[in-house]
């Protein structure tokens, strides 16, 4: 586990000789005044001012960060950017899903991802399963974080729905010192320190560090975690170069779903444990720009960045399951009732461990030229990454806490391992051409090559398999300004997602894997190729007053699904013909005076394209989970509103309230409404309040509520057997019945810190 108490205490002691501080503005200190501009690439140079962005970008910087009060960036994202949803599925704030126009974006390996996270130009979904790691990621040193929407190519792969664009501190953006601690409801704790300095003749230096963990308010959700940035670098005019290393390390304990008649009984409990993760992660960055002359601009960036993360999760035994569903009426059988019985089964439970290592080494080239009012910018890139992953199980049983124990003289059996290889490089070519006065064209077009090649073992060898993938993809956007303070924008773009080394390990219907395990050599999956067509408008009509809205349909051709088996965490990856996503969205925000507000809401219709059977525990040949064209896609709900407001009661004194609502959604497992008994997932409304009190001119004081109405609400849902009807284990002879299971939200919870800041 990485250790920051070091850290902080040298932060602590630079701060500590800082004797001469200078006027803060009354919210934060910051030399340079956040500018709306949007990155058309991930590296710096061809940038775009945000009103001049062919698409619903949206965007904000530390400050309104901060000001909102969320308790982790996903938090902050499902809070103010219209049309992102959270899905607590893990009951774990630093493992939540992610939704946005019908995309996914997880830290759970087997959820298809469909958005992309970059950070400082570094693409961070992992290699394996291109989850996203929010526990690994620096929040303390995150200077803005954008939503680029659409299928846009020139963030490369897995951009289907979007792009989250994260921009990182430096001492030369953000000179001064800030400290924060902060303690809250169910043990929660967090230490935030960090320090920039400009030095002379450009040269700027910045460390940030800090440490969270929490009892949580599930059963044994006990969770930590500590991460320190460091940052150094030179800086003359445009010209500069940096060098920045991320160290981070957390041990999260995650619940998992809970079935509706233990939900009833305990809201915090887990249906069957333990499920813990533990996980470490390095990354090293090098970036410089340096201009030629001309208007022309070389950016240049290379990485490396490795880690481990070790799960262990208990589980239901298959043949346990089996077992119960023939017993079902036959509670007098011997092999029902008879424990010596050779067809008796007590072995209930099995504990599952994994261990990942992954690593990968990384090099991009962009040049940006300008020609008065036009921009051209061009690159190449590649990356090379490498995997190894083993699983083992262990036969165990369930305690009455449903915590699985191993069983007496039994051992880990190995079950699968993966040493997988990914090379991915691609180039790209983009211009922004002013057509006439306030009309600008974007163009865009990159072709990306990936090829995977895995070695399987255990429990019997594999052949190793290869696949190579390779696709050009185009974008176009126009933005036209129809009036001083009214524009039009439309864009049609393509992106590519290939097949992870994971998905490709597990895509045999003949042979379902438990993820993360069982993999074994599988059939050819086609890359997912997304085609998104936007419009909207974006309007001023008094000073105080901006407006923005937009329409998008997506229509992907050979998504890849996980389509489950008979038992919840079996199953395989496919690629399905045809879906589509197709929505809306609306957002406002006024600033007069002390007030402020913000509104966003958006609409989603996201389905399948093409006749479908999702198999799963629930689904029979009898009673199939037929979908077709227009079933919806589960987890997605309907409609999310979010309203905030923000008032300066005094000049000490800044309240603050938001609400967060989302509406209903599929229940997963019933998208073809083949079990009406499970029904939909009602829609939820969550309210959440803040103050902040200065107490000087650098110390402030703040409180927040998290659901201030203690509103009980559920993220997502999916249908399978009960085996443990309220909790008690389901005896033999009883009928396994259909059951909901939910990821509970969490209950009101209180917080209050103190905040010290600092210039330089």
């Amino acid at each position: 586990m990485t250790t920051t108490p070091p850290a902080a205490a040298v932060l602590l002691f630079l701060a500590l000789q800082q004797t001469a501080a200078h006027a803060q503005d009354e919210d934060r200190v910051h030399t340079l005044q956040p500018v709306e501009v949007i990155h058309r690439t991930p590296l710096a140079g061809l940038d775009v001012p945000l009103s001049q962005y062919p698409g619903n970008a949206q965007q904000a910087d530390d400050a309104a960060i901060e000001r909102a009060g969320a308790a982790t960036l996903g938090d902050f994202l499902s809070r103010r950017f219209a049309g992102v949803a959270s899905n607590e599925v893990q009951g774990n704030p630093y493992q939540v899903d992610l939704t946005y126009r019908g995309q996914r974006l997880s830290p759970v390996l087997g959820t298809p991802q469909g958005l992309s996270v970059w950070f400082d130009g570094v693409r961070i979904n992992q290699p394996l399963g291109d989850v996203v790691s929010w526990d690994l990621l620096p929040e303390a040193a995150i200077a803005s974080v954008a939503l680029v929407p659409g299928s846009n190519p020139l963030y490369g792969l897995n951009t289907l729905g979007g792009a989250i664009v994260l921009s990182a501190k430096s001492g030369w953006t953000h000179p001064g010192t800030e400290a924060e601690v902060s303690a809250g409801s169910f043990g929660r704790r967090r230490v935030e320190l960090s320090h920039g300095r400009r030095f002379d003749d450009g040269w700027h230096a910045y460390v940030a560090a800090s440490r969270w963990q929490e009892d949580g308010w599930r059963d044994a959700s006990r969770s930590q975690l500590g991460n320190l940035y460091l940052k150094a670098g030179r800086q003359q005019g445009e010209d500069g170069w940096s060098v920045s290393l991320l160290d981070a390390a957390s041990r999260l304990g995650g619940n998992g779903l809970l079935s509706d008649s233990l939900a009833a009984v305990d809201r915090a409990a887990f249906y069957t444990g333990p499920d813990s993760t533990r996980a470490e992660d390095r990354m090293l960055t090098l970036q410089g720009t340096q201009g030629l002359g001309g208007g022309l601009r070389l950016s240049l960036l290379g990485w490396h960045r490795e880690g481990t993360r070790d799960a262990l999760t208990g589980d239901i035994d298959d043949d346990w399951r089996q077992w119960l569903q023939a017993c079902a009426g036959q509670a007098a059988t011997p092999a029902c009732s008879n424990p010596s019985d050779p067809g008796y089964v007590s072995v209930n439970a099995q504990l599952n461990r994994s261990h990942t290592r992954q690593s990968e080494t990384g090099i991009a080239l962009q040049g940006s030229q300008t020609l008065g009012p036009h921009q051209l910018a061009f690159g190449v890139d590649a990356s090379a990454s490498r995997i190894a992953y083993t699983q083992s199980a262990q036969p165990a049983i369930f305690d009455a806490a449903r915590l699985a124990q191993p069983l007496a003289g039994s051992g880990p059996l190995p079950q699968a391992s993966l040493d997988g290889r990914v090379a991915r490089w691609g180039a790209f070519a983009a211009a922004e051409i002013a057509l006439a006065r306030g009309t600008q064209l974007s163009a865009s077009l990159r072709w990306d090559t990936a090829r995977t090649r895995n070695t399987l073992g255990a429990p019997d060898p594999q052949p190793a398999e290869s696949f190579r993938y390779g696709k050009l993809n185009p974008g176009l956007g126009l933005t036209h300004a129809l009036s001083p303070r009214l524009t039009a924008f439309a864009s049609a773009m393509q992106g590519t997602r290939v097949p992870t080394a994971l998905e490709l390990g597990c895509a045999d219907p003949a042979h379902p894997c438990v993820l993360p395990t069982g993999l074994q050599s599988d059939p050819y999956l086609k890359p997912v190729v997304a085609r998104t067509l936007e419009a909207g408008l974006r309007a001023e009509p008094l000073p105080a007053l901006k407006l923005s809205g937009a329409v998008f349909h997506t229509a992907s051709r050979d998504d890849i699904v996980f389509l489950r088996s008979s038992v919840s965490q079996a199953g395989y990856f496919a690629n399905v013909d045809r879906t589509r996503r197709d929505g809306a969205e609306l957002g406002a925000s006024w600033k007069q005076g002390a007030l402020e507000l913000q509104a966003n809401a958006s609409w989603l219709r996201a389905t399948y394209g093409a006749p479908l059977v999702l198999p799963g525990p629930l689904s029979t040949p009898q009673q199939p989970n037929q979908v077709g064209p227009g079933s919806p896609i589960a987890g997605m709900p309907r409609q999310t509103l979010k309203l905030s407001v923000d008032w300066r009661a005094t000049p000490v004194l800044a309240l603050g309230l938001d609400l967060q609502a989302n509406g209903s959604q599929v229940v997963a497992g019933n998208e073809g409404g083949s079990q009406p008994e499970l029904g939909r997932l009602p829609g939820f409304a969550l309210l959440h309040a803040r103050a902040r009190w200065k107490l000087g001119e650098r110390l402030q004081a703040w409180v927040r509520v998290a659901n201030l109405t203690d509103r009980r609400s559920a993220s997502f849902a999916s249908g399978n057997l009960d085996l443990f009807p309220g909790g008690q284990v389901l005896q033999a002879g009883a009928q396994p019945a259909a059951a909901r299971f939910i990821a509970p939200g969490a209950p009101r919870s209180f917080a209050a810190g103190l905040r010290y800041e600092w210039d330089d």
